[in-house]
């Protein structure tokens, strides 16, 4: 098994702050994934949390140590945080940044969408705003 066959385990988890915008995003997608490595047998993946208010690291260490401590190979996995914060929006990838901004999605993870106008009038629960402004 290599790093590259385990990311793409877990590449597709969704993150549930997308979810809510109605733009499921993988944690790829999103930029979570900080790294993931592979030495003998044991695997460190560390990620990136979009806000100090997140409550989905028990998700996300599951979700990883579920998809990843049956391949052949894996002996552990170890799940670390970056508590650093240091996601932003521009971490998501281009494509799925286009998604998000077709559909009008202003912030995520509390944290404005580059190119967003900052006006807006639906929260989300994970601190997503939906803009009011009329489509382009």
């Amino acid at each position: 098994m290599t790093e590259q066959a385990l990311l793409e385990r877990i590449q597709d988890i969704p993150d549930p702050c997308s979810l809510a915008t109605g733009v499921p995003l993988g944690i790829r997608e999103m930029g979570l994934i900080q790294s993931l490595s592979l030495e003998d047998g044991k695997v460190t993946v560390r990620m990136h949390i979009t806000s100090p208010m997140c409550m989905m690291s028990a998700y996300f260490m599951r979700e990883i140590e579920q998809r990843l401590s049956s391949q052949e190979g894996v002996t552990s996995v170890h799940v670390e945080f970056d508590q650093s914060l240091q996601w932003t929006p521009q971490d998501i990838h281009p494509e799925a940044r286009e998604r998000l901004a077709a559909k009008r999605i202003t912030m995520l993870g509390g944290r404005l969408m580059p190119g967003a106008s900052g006006q807006s009038t639906r929260r989300t629960s994970c601190g997503n705003t939906l803009d009011t402004l009329p489509s382009r």
